[in-house]
């Protein structure tokens, strides 16, 4: 008696574990249309096509051609689903034409008396060609954010491909009565169940690994950013500035910090309430924001207080765009609010990041003193 189909089960219900887990997570974040999702349906699909081949289907069976489509449309699921992940939604066209194609192969191999090796060629081909896209998937859109992790799982997926199609060539060259199939005894099938055992633990650990990125990109982003105003806060921002600071001190252009403080906000909070005073918030934010240029970097640094990094500007730029924004701020949206600026320019050999930031709030304070609704620049002071 062959151990064959017992291997086969034992990868099937490991696969099984696998779908229950995706799914407990795409239930879990809501993501069922997402990377999450297709995950899911991937090794469920993948687990009841391969059970059906433990049963002692003859060749050419209902149930045993069931299963080599599953096996099919769990590859091609795999495949949107990493698509989905990196912000791709492919059309499914591609996927329909390789299931028809795969399916009128069998129905053609049915019509013959010796088509069991055109059947095997058939979903070896299918899978093959799946994950070989998946690896053209991984290699253009992984490689650049993870090196090491895209050409492990790349050359895992790749590894697997080969072997399939290698396999579809044996099956077309083959005896007609011989039986091949991965249930088949035989120390060559022996190994590809356990190619695709170790391959389908990587495929599992790869979609792990991208998911947990993310979550972990999104709980990043989440630690450095002001809840109410949508901005950075200032843990985001001072990582930003030690980034542009640093390469400051490499030669790159300097920088310029402003300082801005909202006027009054107390008595704007006192007069229509806390929640208009948010709203107050969030509209010199979005302002902000709408007049900066590309790659600046809005903060909220505390209370009504805003802080904005200026890359690659010079204070002559930065003091005229500061003034621009004043303007834009004082005019848009009732309650009228006005804001005082402070600027700073960086001496990029004689102070760190903390220091411009110190001396923009100098210009910020001598800018209250003078009467609020101006903006002051910091050219005049001394680096702290």
């Amino acid at each position: 008696m062959s151990d064959q189909p017992l291997l086969i089960a034992l990868v099937a219900i490991q696969f099984l574990v696998h779908a229950l887990g995706w799914t407990m997570t795409a239930r879990l974040t809501q993501r069922w249309r997402d990377a999450e999702g297709q995950f899911a349906a991937f090794w469920l699909l993948l687990a009841v096509g391969l059970m059906l081949y433990v049963p002692a289907w003859p060749s050419g069976s209902a149930p045993r051609n069931v299963g080599d489509l599953l096996i099919v449309a769990a590859m091609a699921v795999q495949h949107r689903g990493m698509a989905l992940y990196w912000g791709h939604r492919p059309s499914d066209r591609g996927y329909v034409a390789l299931l028809v194609c795969t399916a009128l192969t069998i129905a053609l191999s049915l019509a013959q008396g010796t088509g069991h090796g055109l059947r095997v060629a058939a979903v070896c081909v299918g899978v093959g060609v799946m994950l070989l896209a998946t690896v053209r998937l991984i290699w253009s859109r992984g490689r650049h954010e993870t090196p090491t992790f895209a050409a492990i799982v790349a050359g895992g997926y790749g590894l697997l491909a080969i072997a399939l199609l290698a396999r579809a060539l044996q099956a077309l060259s083959v005896d007609a009565a011989t039986k091949i199939s991965i249930d088949a005894p035989g120390h060559r099938n022996v190994s590809l169940a356990i190619l695709v055992l170790f391959v389908g633990g990587l495929i599992n650990l790869a979609q792990i690994r991208l998911v947990l990125g993310r979550v972990l990109q999104h709980l990043t982003t989440q630690a450095q950013t002001d809840a109410l105003t949508g901005t950075a806060n200032r843990r985001g921002l001072m990582q930003r500035l030690e980034e542009v600071h640093s390469r400051a001190q490499q030669g790159e252009h300097g920088y310029v910090v402003l300082m801005v403080d909202i006027d009054h906000f107390k008595a704007i909070n006192d007069e229509h309430g806390h929640a208009e005073g948010d709203n107050v918030l969030k509209r010199v934010a979005q302002t902000l924001r709408d007049e900066l240029r590309a790659g600046d970097v809005v903060a909220r640094w505390g209370g009504e207080e805003f802080c904005v990094l200026l890359p690659r500007i010079g204070l002559a730029e930065a003091d005229a765009l500061a003034q621009r924004v004043a303007t834009q701020i004082a005019s848009a949206g009732k309650p009228r609010v006005t804001v005082s600026i402070g600027v700073a320019e960086v001496h990029v050999r004689s102070e760190d990041p903390d220091g411009v930031i110190r001396r923009a709030d100098v210009a910020l304070y001598r800018a209250k003193q003078a009467g609020r609704n101006r903006v002051v620049t910091a050219a005049s002071l001394a680096p702290a």
